[in-house]
């Protein structure tokens, strides 16, 4: 009996010690985190898990990149690759600072960011080199048509200068205005359905308790590392169940398809009021727009060569666009020569649907034959 009490004992001791423990660290956190994870970020920037600290939230266009940062081992989809910013959070060549006043500048996701590659290597980077022009990048991971107006007017309002805006439409977009963001009245973004994600109770952990949500971040992550990966030398690329979700509404004929929340086509008209009023901003402050489409690899294997896509946005860009860019011939015509895995190879990363180096080459080369 005293055996027991005792052992009962050394268990509440040992619960009441984790529980004031957890209780200071989580009270360190709320004082201290963000001051002690910004100590260590020369450290932490030469991790795998530097991302959670780069890819920030923003108050008005929903997320974002940091401002000066590098980050040398940013994974990619054969190695790693250096990611820097300047000073105002746009992708570019590392340790510049630049004022607000820019040529041109080139709005999209994470194709127009040039994910898995040094800025040098991206379509933007080379056009910039051979043009010789200030540009800006504001593309970043997973914009669409909502946050393309919605950072426009931030970034107009906060006194910056462009004289051509580029927008490269995603096949993606659809699916990202569909299920995450929403336009406000003033063209700020929330998200969808944020009760539902519990969405305002996760951001007051993740600000007020930066080092608890990091390292569950790591946590995370790790676990994601270690998983299986499809192999390299498989005979047919083998893409995430997402990435073909996103695809398939261009060659699908179904008005509604699993994973989108509701109707693609009022999504789509969602879409087309968002870019509307992006023209009607521009135009306001004397900034001409060009828009591009390209195709990801589904629609090259599918044939979908005269795609829902391309008519959407060529249709929108009537009286609009000083140029309307479509790179779809240029891959389809090399298909037809070659063949689509040939084509795969050559211009994207191999289970993925971005452009590797080679298709941001094609790209930049085509971009400096129309600017």
């Amino acid at each position: 009996m005293l055996l027991v009490k005792k052992i009962t004992n050394t268990i509440k001791l040992f619960i009441i010690v984790i529980f004031i423990t957890f209780s200071l660290s989580l009270l360190i956190d709320f004082f201290l985190g963000k001051l002690i994870l910004k100590s260590l970020d020369p450290y932490l920037s030469k991790t795998n898990f530097y991302e959670r600290l780069i890819r920030i939230d923003h108050k008005f266009y929903h997320h974002t990149l940091r401002e000066n940062i590098r980050y040398d081992k940013t994974p990619s989809f054969d190695n790693f690759y250096t990611l820097c910013t300047d000073n105002h959070g746009f992708k570019y060549k590392c340790g510049f600072k630049r004022d607000k006043n820019f040529e041109i500048a080139f709005l999209g996701d994470s194709f127009v960011e040039g994910v898995s590659l040094n800025y040098e290597n991206t379509f933007v980077g080379i056009f910039e080199d051979k043009k010789n022009i200030s540009v800006a990048n504001l593309g970043v991971t997973s914009y669409a048509p909502n946050i393309y107006l919605s950072k426009v007017k931030y970034l107009l309002d906060n006194d910056y200068k462009f004289k051509h805006i580029i927008v490269f439409i995603d096949i993606s977009d659809v699916f990202d205005d569909n299920t995450f963001y929403k336009l406000n009245d003033d063209f700020s973004i929330s998200e969808r359905k944020a009760k539902e994600k519990n969405l305002k109770r996760r951001k007051f952990l993740r600000y007020n308790f930066p080092l608890t949500n990091y390292y569950m971040f790591v946590i995370k992550m790790n676990s994601r590392l270690n998983k299986e990966v499809p192999p390299s030398n498989s005979e047919k690329p083998i893409f995430n169940e997402r990435a073909s979700k996103k695809a398939m509404w261009t060659y699908k004929s179904d008005g509604e398809l699993d994973g989108y929340q509701g109707s693609i086509t009022k999504t789509q008209d969602e879409m087309i009021f968002a870019m509307n009023k992006l023209y009607e901003l521009l135009k306001k402050n004397n900034i001409k727009l060009s828009l591009a489409v390209y195709p990801w690899p589904q629609q090259l294997e599918f044939n979908d060569e005269n795609s829902k896509h391309v008519n959407i946005w060529r249709s929108f860009c009537e009286k609009k666009c000083t140029k309307f860019i479509n790179f779809f011939p240029y891959f389809f015509e090399e298909k037809k020569r070659t063949s689509y895995l040939e084509v795969y190879k050559k211009y994207y990363f191999w289970n993925d649907v971005h452009f590797n180096a080679e298709g941001n080459r094609v790209i930049a080369e085509k971009l400096l034959k129309e600017f």
